[in-house]
């Protein structure tokens, strides 16, 4: 059945996956005709070649474009191995006519790479294999008829697509993605085989990526993979959410897609409005949807991630607020040496690409122990709700109670603090597949811990104070592992990340400098920062359909940089102390944040 065989080629690939250039040197593919990105195209007549509504791109092309790197065949110099009609490791092709009867299998497609590079694979690159359907193919019309023979191909066939998986990282890839097969029998092409004939197809589907998932688990090699049977159904379920008016017609007629142009479309503007190319190949908007759906995997690790970077900027705020108040607290003598106080907060953060408008509140009271000792407590309450870059956005609610003290002798002085927080998130991430747009939602506990100690040195000089601090601020945030829901009812775009844990260790030298001018104070100095552990933390991530976890490495954080204080402290009659205060952040790409308090003090 060579049109059977032709249509089933091309299933092998229905989805994309993309990032941010910086993570990857590279991006490798192996698999079928819709990875292909015109690797017959060179014999073909031109604006033909690719096995969709050409001269549009396939979803490996779409990815490049995401991560600036231009994506050409593997036969013409390029990183895509992946041809048209090639089986997981045997020939002939599909269809068994030219150009696809020659097609390489998977296995040598995998071959030819490592020798390319020496046998080693590149450790910074990002890889796709996604292969199958032409084997499904190929025992498609014998399965009926001897069900036992077609198992054992499918657990042959996947187990061998496991086994160069496992190959890939044996010699060195760290970040593979594996898509399973679509639903064949939901295509154009299986609903044409009637019911019983749609029935088996979607069996066969659905058997292959139950045994890819169980052989995948067995190698133990941690990959992505990705969902094209649950998106397909959704998309075909529901096509004019995503753009689509047809999902049941090619938009090529009966032009098979690797020769197929806009001369062959059965309706103006069916590179756009179909799902389909043909009876199985996406069109190049359907491709579009694909990479974007793939994207949205591969980028919502960097993204979740500053979960559990948001508390550490958090603390260092409310840190600064209980140093300020410690020794404003040492400074007040007479009747205003005991004393509670308030604060609000508020200014606008930007971790990376993300930016939020965080603001917060606290309450506090400290007592005097003795000459040149204080001690005190206090109740905070903070909120954020940073936008990502990406799409979407997270709010997280904090409630912290922390113990500080204090200690003067002469010009010298000590402030520490201890912080306990707990916070609640609400995710809200969006995804865009052609002109849906999916809320993916999450609602994950966390908590903080935070050890501080200040030391100042002021010498004088008149009316003017000044001198070096120094500071340690220990942190360990952890954020709680879940999974998200899609508003929808989707279960192809839903993912579940691993507990998240983020140690700081911020070590700050800097200079400072007061005036004392009558009732007023005002105050300066500036501060550089090294967190010791902003680097090098990793997100777990798992897909629906994923066998198990993979980790992948946390958006940047700030390691070093520098940060400038402007305040005053005055009183206000007899009874009421007003301090004013300005921080800001400065020095480094990954970090903006700036933040004005207000903060009251009344004795008692």
């Amino acid at each position: 059945m060579p049109k059977l065989r032709l249509l089933g080629a091309a299933l092998g690939a229905l989805c994309c996956a993309p990032l941010h250039a910086a993570d990857y040197s590279n991006a490798i593919f192996f698999g079928d005709s819709l990875t292909d990105a015109g690797s017959y195209a060179p014999a073909l007549p031109p604006g033909t070649g690719r096995f969709t509504t050409n001269p549009g791109p396939v979803w490996s092309e779409v990815f490049g474009q995401r991560l600036g790197i231009v994506v050409t065949p593997g036969n013409q110099g390029g990183t895509n191995y992946a041809e048209g009609g090639a089986r997981v490791s045997q020939l002939p092709g599909v269809p068994d006519t030219p150009p696809t009867n020659n097609a390489t299998p998977v296995t040598t497609q995998v071959a030819n790479y490592l020798a390319s590079t020496g046998g080693q694979a590149d450790p910074n690159a990002l890889y796709s294999v996604w292969a199958g359907a032409n084997d499904i193919f190929t025992i498609a019309p014998t399965a009926a008829t001897d069900p036992a023979a077609a198992q054992a191909y499918l657990q042959t066939t996947t187990a061998q697509l496991a086994t160069e998986v496992a190959r890939l990282a044996a010699t060195g890839a760290r970040r593979i993605i594996v898509w399973n097969l679509p639903d064949i029998g939901a295509t154009p092409f299986g609903q044409s085989q009637g019911a019983a004939g749609a029935a088996g197809l979607t069996q066969l589907s659905t058997g292959y990526n139950q045994l890819l998932g169980v052989g995948l688990a067995a190698t133990g090699v941690p990959v992505v993979m990705l969902d094209s049977f649950g998106l397909l159904n959704e998309i075909v379920a529901d096509p004019a959410r995503y753009g689509f008016a047809n999902a049941s017609l090619p938009a090529c007629g009966a032009t098979p897609s690797l020769l197929c142009t806009e001369a062959s479309f059965v309706a103006a503007g069916a590179d756009q409005s179909f799902v389909f190319a043909d009876g199985v190949h996406p069109t190049t908007a359907g491709h579009a949807v694909l990479a974007s759906y793939a994207a949205s995997v591969l980028a919502a690790p960097a993204q979740i991630s500053q979960l559990a970077e948001l508390p550490v900027r958090t603390q260092a705020a409310l840190s600064q607020r209980l140093w300020q108040t410690a020794e404003i607290a040492l400074s007040t003598r007479g009747d205003a040496a005991n004393g509670t106080w308030a604060s609000v907060e508020g200014g606008r953060t930007e971790l990376g690409e993300d930016d939020g408008t965080p603001w917060g509140l606290a309450i506090g009271v400290d007592r005097r122990i003795g000459e040149d000792l204080i001690a005190g407590a206090a109740l905070s309450f903070d909120r954020s709700e940073p936008d990502w870059d990406d799409g979407g956005s997270f709010d997280a609610e904090e409630v912290a109670l922390s113990g500080y003290v204090g200690y003067r002798h002469g010009a010298m002085s000590i402030t520490g603090h201890m912080t306990l927080a707990s916070t609640d998130y609400e995710t809200d991430r969006r995804v865009t597949l052609g002109t849906a747009s999916r809320r993916l939602k999450g609602e994950p506990d966390g908590n903080r811990a935070a050890l501080g100690i200040r030391a100042a040195y002021a010498m004088s000089a008149g009316a003017v104070h000044h001198g070096p601090l120094a500071s340690v601020l220990l942190q360990e945030v952890s954020v709680q592992s879940f999974a998200e829901t899609a508003s929808d009812g989707s279960t192809s775009s839903t993912l579940t990340f691993g507990k998240q844990r983020r140690r700081a260790t911020l070590l700050s030298v800097g200079w400072q400098a007061f005036l004392r001018a009558g009732a007023w104070t005002p105050y300066a100095s500036v501060v550089l920062s090294h967190d010791a552990e902003a680097d090098g933390r990793q997100v777990k991530m798992a897909t629906s359909v994923s066998p198990s976890f993979v980790q992948f490495e946390a958006a940047p954080a700030a390691d070093s940089y520098a940060t400038a204080h402007l305040g005053v402290v005055g009183q206000l009659g007899d009874n009421l102390q007003l301090g004013l205060d300005l921080t800001s952040v400065v020095g480094n790409d990954d970090l903006s944040d700036t933040r004005l308090a207000a903060s009251l003090r009344m004795p008692f």
